[in-house]
């Protein structure tokens, strides 16, 4: 083989690769994305459920704790500074679907020592790129969960 044969050759292979080097790259991105997501939504959780599990005495001298206790700790970890600014810390290119259980709505709950609460953070997440090239759905939830025994 001549080398005025090879001319052109390695464009070639390149323009068929670089679709392939793409989505690899932007898969390692967005699944970075993912992964930070996750983490802060455990770590709201287990700052939730840590609130939860200090109680306080109600007047029947009842063990409770308040939802709305719990959602202001984990709005506060995901938040950033909440409540002036509702910035929310996850990554994402979607809109703000937060849910928190317990919630604000819940009020105060009864709770016996050494009982076991559980906190559960979810967020939908909107995918950038991915679903568009590798059929990926268009989002999936990711969720957060802790459980704490009561002191």
């Amino acid at each position: 083989m001549n080398v005025k044969s090879q001319k052109g050759a390695a464009v070639v292979e390149f323009a068929v690769i670089l679709p392939l080097l793409l989505l690899i790259l932007f898969g390692i991105v967005e699944f970075g994305f993912i992964f930070y997501d996750q983490a802060l939504l455990t770590n709201a959780s287990r700052e939730g459920a840590r609130r939860a599990i200090v109680f306080r005495m109600d007047s029947d001298d009842n063990r409770i704790f308040s939802g709305s206790d719990v959602q202001d700790a984990i709005d506060q970890y995901l938040y950033s500074d909440y409540p002036e600014n509702n910035n929310l810390r996850l990554v994402t290119f979607g809109t703000d679907n937060l849910t928190i259980d317990p919630n604000s709505s819940d009020g105060d709950v009864l709770v016996a020592q050494g009982d076991y609460i559980t906190v559960t953070v979810e967020y939908d997440y909107d995918f950038l790129l991915l679903p568009s090239i590798a059929g990926i759905p268009q989002t999936i939830k990711l969720t957060g969960r802790t459980t704490m025994r009561a002191e």
